[in-house]
């Protein structure tokens, strides 16, 4: 039975508010461990989510990329894959899931989301430009180092302001991005708004964030600067623009994420996000000419122009995945969760970045573990031990890990600048958890934080490896190692 995306958004008294508006139809196994044996594989394995073996991991929130649950229409769409290369039917199928989620007319498949990152940096930025950002990904900062740029961070106030609870806080500031972009505009070629915005404790982006950026650059523009929008979450963020941003609460997600899309130039997506599909992405664009000028770079790198990268059962799973992960019921689900999660922590004392949005619950582990100092590395510590408690695997953001380059000086490490906040992020799989598996979750990182001032500070290991160049300088957080200075309990 393959229902249709009409049949999905059907008016309903179901209560799809307090359970999902889906059943399970397959599950996954996990190897059982014991606490012993899991000290062993942390201590092997570097005391990272990351380097973790997946077979060893119950509940794995390292990353919310290709972690997804695909539906029984995912599935069968992808048996109806053409794999012809050159101009595959299943192109057609993702071309028009893709413009009818983004409104634009140009579309290019890519692997997955970096992959449509360089086709934008290579094909518009070039040294000595600036690019703002309300926060930059790990990627796109790597891009703009790449290409001889400056990535620049404006990120708001209020997100600064540890007691301050207000939606929205990904939001790019308005003040310091006018005056920024009146002094260099003849410098920059492009903007770019992460939505919501992953490193600054996933918090969402309002809709009259975007439009004021758009009014900006179309008031002050020099050189035909151009906005393009971060949305591999984007149908998420949607749902806090509906619930949370007067004006909104009667129109539909999918509506709300093409309004966000006719402000924009251009957009790039990690699919393996908010299209529940295990690899892919795309760009997509209004001006033909620079859609021509990406193509054959995309040919360089990913394929033909037509499944770029992905085979056409990808493209296929991609078309329907897209359109799944906007429908409001699954999205009022999804965000049911994370606040049953977030509720979860709280209740066990685990202080969490509020209001908690979206794709992910962030721990402020700084407050968790005050006894360690930022560049001791609270969140890799904290994340590690909660593992040892329990199978729970998790993402460290802390300034050990995710301390941020002086961008006139990326190569000092003298001038690393700490993180506002010790994050631990726990990046929530789509379809793919339960209640008890965040109660779980929530009662390991407890169980850590128990352990108090016995849980030890954190050092970088100096390995036999070669230094990373200054265009690979924004990557470092996925080749440096820690360790802990003495035990772990």
């Amino acid at each position: 039975m393959r229902i249709s995306d009409k049949e999905m958004m059907a008016l309903t008294d179901l209560p799809f508010d307090k359970a999902p508006p889906y059943r399970i139809k397959t599950v996954e196994y996990t190897i059982p461990t014991t606490r012993e044996l899991r000290k062993e594989i942390m201590k092997k394995y570097g005391y990272s989510g990351r380097l973790l073996p997946a077979k060893y991991v119950y509940i794995n929130m390292v990353t919310d990329s290709g972690t997804a649950a695909m539906s029984d229409r995912q599935w069968s769409a992808m048996m109806l894959g053409d794999e012809s290369y050159f101009e595959c039917r299943s192109y057609e199928n993702f071309e028009e899931a893709v413009k009818l989620f983004t409104n634009m007319p140009y579309v290019l498949p890519c692997h997955q989301g970096r992959s449509g990152e360089y086709l934008i940096y290579e094909t518009l930025v070039k040294e000595g430009d600036k690019i703002p950002s309300n926060t930059h990904f790990t990627t796109t900062h790597a891009w703009c180092y790449h290409k001889g740029a400056e990535p620049v961070d404006l990120l708001t106030e209020e997100y600064l302001d540890p007691d301050n609870k207000s939606w929205f806080k990904g939001n790019m500031d308005i003040p310091k991005f006018e005056a920024y972009f009146i002094e260099n505009a003849e410098n920059i070629p492009v903007v770019e708004i992460v939505i919501p915005n992953n490193l600054n404790g996933g918090q969402p982006v309002s809709m009259a964030n975007i439009k004021a950026v758009r009014a900006i650059i179309d008031k002050y523009d020099k050189r035909g600067t151009k906005l393009y929008l971060d949305v591999a979450r984007i149908s998420e963020n949607a749902w806090m623009i509906k619930q949370h941003e007067p004006g909104y609460k009667d129109k539909t997600c999918l509506e709300i994420v093409r309004e966000c899309m006719s402000y924009a130039d251009g957009c790039h997506m990690s699919s393996k996000k908010a299209a529940l599909i295990n690899m892919g992405g795309f760009v997509a664009l209004r001006d033909r000419e620079t859609w021509q000028r990406m193509q054959p770079k995309l040919i360089r790198t990913d394929g033909y122009i037509t499944y770029g990268g992905l085979s056409g059962r990808d493209l296929e799973a991609l078309a329907v995945g897209l359109i799944e992960g906007v429908n409001d019921y699954y999205l009022q689900d999804r965000q049911r969760q994370v606040d049953y999660f977030a509720n979860a922590l709280k209740s066990r004392g685990v202080h969490i970045i509020e209001p908690a949005c979206c794709f992910a619950v962030y721990v402020d582990a700084g407050k968790c573990l005050p006894h360690l100092k930022p560049l001791e590395g609270p969140a890799t510590c904290l994340s590690a031990q909660a593992y040892i408690e329990g199978g729970f695997a998790s993402t460290a953001m802390d300034s050990l890990q995710r301390a941020r380059e002086d961008t006139s000086d990326p190569l000092n490490d003298a001038k690393l600048k700490t993180a506002p906040y010790e994050l631990i992020r726990l990046a929530i799989p789509r379809r793919a958890y339960f209640e008890p598996h965040y109660d779980w979750a929530a009662e390991c990182l407890a169980r850590a934080m128990s352990h108090g001032t016995k849980l030890p500070a954190f050092r970088k290991i100096k390995e036999d490896r070669p230094a990373l160049e200054k265009s690979e300088i924004g990557l470092r957080t996925f080749f440096d190692n820690f360790e802990p200075v003495s035990e772990m309990p």
